[in-house]
């Protein structure tokens, strides 16, 4: 049964470049829908084997609204998915005269390095301070991470400590 290719495992550590696209609707009736581009590191770790493709990772990035006075995201977050996509994320936003800090828990879709997702922004320290955003409690985004360098390692460690270390038993 073991030299079944059916039952065979593989497990790659990807190092990349996130790119996203995320639309933010504010409540405020005069504030316009934010739509920010995202750039930033990931490292992720995908599995392939029986059952189909699983993926985890964690990233750091920053959004960027770049409309008239444009906001600035500082972004870390970690998301983990089979199919059925699960993330958090904890946000930053500064104009460079307010800020606003916001836990985003995340569900949706993912497939190998890519997801998306609706985000439920929780609004945290400073948020009656920034007007703009406020109100803005959800989130759409898609996300991309174009893999940079790509490691085969091995499947006998939890994807969590092969996402932080840097050597496996395969190297």
């Amino acid at each position: 049964m073991k030299n079944n290719p059916v039952f065979d495992q593989s497990r790659y550590r990807h190092t990349g470049i996130v790119t996203g696209f995320h639309i933010q609707h504010s409540l405020h009736n005069d504030v316009k829908t934010h739509r920010y581009l995202e750039i930033g590191l990931a490292r992720t770790i995908h599995q392939h084997g029986r059952h189909g493709p699983v993926s985890t990772g964690i990233y750091f990035a920053e959004e960027i609204y770049p409309g008239p006075d444009p906001v600035f995201g500082t972004k870390a977050g970690i998301f983990t998915h089979f199919l059925f996509d699960l993330g958090f994320s904890a946000v930053f936003y500064t104009d460079f005269k307010y800020g606003n800090f916001k836990l985003r828990p995340e569900m949706g879709i993912g497939l190998g390095d890519f997801r998306a997702v609706v985000g439920i922004n929780i609004p945290t320290i400073r948020n009656r301070d920034f007007y703009r955003l406020q109100k803005n409690y959800g989130q759409i985004s898609f996300q991309y991470c174009w893999p940079v360098k790509k490691t085969r390692i091995g499947t006998e460690r939890s994807f969590y400590k092969d996402l932080i270390k840097k050597k496996t038993a395969w190297q």
